[in-house]
């Protein structure tokens, strides 16, 4: 197997590839001959952290630089090219991590000078595995070195680095490739070594490289490895599982029309092709994730515009779902999927997912964060539905009380008057916004989880909290029984803080369900999969 990132490893700073705003800096600071002792260079693995330390050693011994751009021709280039300069040092910290190998490899080496090159420069690779002794020892030597001497820290865990090393420092934070970046980068190696790489698997090979430049790069030498003259996505599916990322965005599709027949079909259609559904929940989860910032960045979405097929249907997806409702769409993927991992049937899982993705079952859920539910936001099916009709009564805000259309009969509201008339105990908004560490709390409870998930709080009258079942089986199975009442009541006084809360039950549905246009979700489901209500 080729060996890419070693082979074509950048030799000046023009050649590294996605760390512009770096290279650029450290390019001025040798050509205007003002150069700091000590660097401390930080970011994720595999990104050019300690090829910018060789080419910046490179560059500040140079004889005839350029612009700040070492020029390769030189005897000093030559000799730290060929590996040949005492001067030039490098310590891997991961195994020498003591004092004492502090002590020999720096502290006492560098009060000789240099012996054939203008700086001794030592270069520290993962520099955060130095033990506390070691640091300090290398304290005073970073603090005070001699003129001819620079040190270059490289960590991939800063955090890790003293505060007073890091003080002593200048800081560079090397960031992760981009998808673009690495896809150029890639397109380039591949030209020179004679090879014709498909568009979509250069693509491929990017995003599951997850920014890391030199994952990439053995990924593409993989493929090279195979011999082929020209890698389609046939040829590189030996190597690496092709992008399911097109079948994602058609599912999300899916739910964005709200059509869980056509979800289902899907579905079905790919397990017959032989789609692996796991890896396909991942690319479900990515696909989301693609629609969350491309829905918040102008950038992120002309990306989308310009990749493979997936993606321009995600771009095409771009304002079509609530914030709200991605985040809990991304939450649902990835529940379904452990409960796969874990046994569930994995279609059965997936189809879960989806036909509740399209039943908008995760836009009516989003009460994570902002304490209210957001209604159902439908594209192609809006203009099929019938207005609700004149009768039907708009749905009230959850922090006030339903507005009574005629007087209340007295008898009716002395037979309804709540045993506890306190002030309440707690804000129905609190209880909104508390309400999914709560069903965190209740994770190991699937039965008793999955009720909780279609309820709803309604109120809040008094120490007790009045709960909107869709069914009267689900409110006998919480109210109902003592055992799992109590257990729902501790969690919920833990989530909220407040010890003598209780819980009470009613049955309905919210206005936006009970439309005469809608079909209930429970009818749609039984359409979606065939089945019938059992007598």
């Amino acid at each position: 197997m080729t060996n890419l990132s070693r082979k074509y490893r950048p030799q000046t700073f023009g050649d590294v590839a996605g760390q512009e705003r770096v290279t650029k800096t450290l390019c001025r600071e040798v050509e205007q001959g003002k150069l700091g002792h000590a660097y401390l260079f930080s970011g994720p693995r595999g990104v050019g952290k300690t090829t910018a330390a060789r080419i910046f050693a490179k560059a500040v011994n140079c004889l005839k630089p350029k612009a700040g751009e070492p020029c390769l021709k030189c005897e000093a280039c030559e000799r730290i090219a060929n590996g040949q300069a005492i001067d030039i040092i490098e310590m891997d910290a991961a195994s020498h991590t003591g004092v004492d190998n502090v002590r020999e490899a720096i502290i006492e080496h560098v009060r000789f000078v240099p012996a054939a090159l203008k700086y001794k420069v030592y270069v520290v690779d993962e520099a955060h595995m130095l033990s506390a002794q070691a640091w300090n020892a290398l304290l005073k030597t970073i603090e005070e070195p001699p003129a001819y001497t620079i040190f270059i820290f490289a960590t991939t865990e800063k955090h890790k680095v003293p505060a007073t090393i890091v003080s002593r420092c200048q800081k560079f934070d090397f960031m992760r490739v981009s998808e673009e970046n690495i896809v150029i980068r890639l397109a380039e190696l591949a030209k020179t070594e004679g090879i014709k790489v498909d568009k979509a698997v250069l693509t491929n090979v990017a995003d599951r490289s997850e920014g890391c430049l030199r994952d990439a790069e053995n990924l593409l030498g993989q493929l090279m490895g195979l011999g082929e003259k020209d890698i389609t996505e046939d040829v590189a599916s030996l190597v690496l599982p092709p992008s399911r990322l097109p079948q994602a965005a058609q599912l999300l599709a899916a739910a964005h029309e709200r059509d869980t027949a056509k979800a289902l079909e899907l579905i079905a259609g790919y397990e017959q092709d032989g789609v692996a559904l796991m890896p396909l929940f991942d690319d479900l989860v990515a696909a989301t994730r693609k629609l969350m910032l491309a829905s918040s960045s102008a950038k992120e979405k002309m990306t989308l515009e310009k990749g493979d097929a997936g993606q321009k249907i995600l771009a095409g997806l771009v304002g079509g779902f609530d914030k709200t409702e991605l985040v809990n769409l991304a939450l649902v993927f990835m529940e379904r999927r452990r409960e796969a991992k874990h046994g569930l049937d994995p279609r059965f899982a997936m189809e879960l997912a989806l036909a509740a993705a399209c039943e908008g079952m995760a836009a009516r859920t989003g009460q994570t964060a902002v304490g209210s539910v957001q209604t159902n936001k439908n594209s192609n099916q809006d203009s099929d539905r019938k207005p609700p009709s004149a009768t039907s009564k708009p749905e009230q805000p959850k922090s006030n009380p339903p507005i009574q259309a005629t007087k209340p009969d007295p008898s009716a509201l002395a037979k309804d008057q709540p045993k506890n008339d306190a002030a309440p105990v707690c804000s129905l908004d609190q209880i909104l916004i508390k309400w999914q560490p709560f069903l965190d709390s209740l994770e190991n409870n699937k039965s008793l989880l999955f009720i909780l998930k279609l309820c709803k709080p309604l109120e809040v009258v008094g120490n007790r909290v009045v709960l909107r079942f869709q069914y009267p089986y689900h409110k006998q199975t919480i109210i109902g029984n003592v055992k799992n009442k109590q257990l729902v009541e501790d969690a919920l006084r833990k989530a909220l803080g407040v010890p003598n809360l209780i819980i009470d039950g009613t049955e309905g549905k919210d206005a936006a369900e009970t439309t005469t246009a809608a079909p209930s979700t429970m009818s749609r489901l039984m359409d979606a999969f065939g089945g019938q209500v059992a007598t």
